[in-house]
């Protein structure tokens, strides 16, 4: 149904995050994307909270792109998208109709409609990213997924919206332009990793995807192929890594690497491992000690993503799988904790390639949902350039989308 961008353009993606930033190259061969170049570098400049250092997250950005820009290219030939991560992202459900006449729903008439659901949709102070059509309602009363031909007075369509502070996109834009890159969209972080994992069974059945990083946590639910919920949570690994660093009185950059190499949501039955100290180069202690700091703050996290995506009966009901993604997905026992807290059938996000560089890596799933975002970039997905007046760009790619789904 969606049509790949064409074979001759080239293509940059960046995944922006508090613990890393990553910078890929890509083309379109055989209607496949073809990774050109590739880096990622610590990042420095984005930290908690939304706070970013701008100066220092432009240079993180250079170094990334420098060394992953194809040699013999120019910065001119590629088109830029990123992801993007609101800890105070809004996500909106919208209902917008017009009346119709007595003939049957035309492409016009959808055109009409959806133009109307953009523009109403508008919020000063934010960004809207994304809007995901949800049904479309005939006389207030029926709802259909294809309205193409029905006859009704009343013709409506709700709407998923997803906005950002624009304080954070104007930021995020002249880290970018510092370097001579313009961003053509931004796509969100917890967004993109569900599109990376999701099979379409599962999104048809419900699924909710669960992206948990170094700052934050996101979550996006899929029912019956359609997006009904996103939301973004200001915890993640990075504040495992300080229970850790408090509990047993080690350097942050210890505490990390205890994490990856010991941590575990499993007791151990009173294993002994070393771990540097700040007080001493190294000391011994009973891993089930460490299990202790880790397992309580992990169940905190997967606790406060169930009582909100549960909340509401009809998710509840409907949502029948859970995808962890995210570099803190990895940790050693974390599938049978969150069958456990969630009360659903839970796996963990991966690349089913075993040859490729991103087998086993869920600390890639928005990377990776990102290069499929650019690709279908023709969807209801809106720039900022949008809500500035230029209204032509999110109506092109609208017209794109309405002639590829109701052709």
């Amino acid at each position: 149904m969606l049509k790949l961008l064409s074979n001759k353009k080239k293509y940059c993606v960046f995944d922006i995050g508090s613990d890393k930033v990553i910078c890929l190259f890509f083309k379109i061969e055989n209607k496949k994307p073809k990774i050109i170049g590739m880096d990622h570098q610590k990042s420095d400049g984005y930290y908690f909270n939304n706070y970013i250092n701008e100066e220092k997250l432009s240079k993180t950005i250079l170094k990334a792109f420098s060394q992953s820009i194809p040699k013999n290219s120019n910065i001119k030939d590629f088109e830029y998208f990123s992801n993007i991560t609101d800890i105070n992202s809004l996500v909106k459900k919208s209902y917008t109709e017009l009346s119709t006449g007595k003939l049957g729903i035309t492409k016009k008439d959808i055109r009409r409609l959806f133009n109307k659901s953009v523009i109403d949709a508008r919020i000063k102070g934010k960004n809207l990213i994304h809007s995901y059509p949800i049904h479309f309602r005939l006389n207030e009363s029926k709802i259909v997924d294809d309205p193409l031909g029905e006859k009704c007075k009343k013709f409506g369509i709700s709407s998923l919206n997803v906005f950002i502070n624009n304080k954070i996109t104007e930021i995020l834009h002249k880290c970018f332009r510092n370097q001579k890159i313009e961003i053509k969209n931004f796509f969100d972080s917890g967004i993109a990793s569900m599109i990376a994992n999701a099979t379409d069974l599962e999104k048809k059945n419900g699924v909710a995807c669960i992206d948990i990083g170094s700052t934050t946590s996101k979550v996006t639910v899929y029912i019956k192929d359609k997006i009904v919920f996103s939301k973004v949570f200001a915890i993640g690994g990075y504040h495992v890594t300080s229970d850790i660093s408090k509990g047993l009185d080690i350097s942050k950059e210890s505490a990390e690497h205890t994490k990856i190499v010991n941590g575990s949501l499993k007791t151990s039955f009173n294993e002994k491992i070393e771990i540097n100290s700040i007080k001493s180069k190294s000391k011994v202690i009973n891993k089930n000690l460490l299990y202790g700091i880790i397992k309580p703050r992990y169940e905190e996290i997967l606790e406060i993503i169930r009582d909100s995506i549960f909340d509401d009966m009809f998710a509840r009901v409907t949502i029948k799988s859970i995808i962890l993604t995210g570099g803190a997905s990895k940790i050693y026992g974390i599938s049978d904790l969150s069958e456990n807290i969630l009360n659903r059938k839970v796996r963990i996000g991966s690349v089913n390639k075993k040859n490729s560089f991103f087998y086993n890596k869920p600390e890639f799933s928005t990377l990776l949902g990102l290069i499929k975002l650019t690709q279908e970039k023709n969807r209801l997905d809106y720039s900022s350039k949008f809500l500035k007046g230029n209204f032509l760009s999110a109506f092109d790619k609208l017209e794109n989308w309405i002639e590829e789904s109701y052709a």
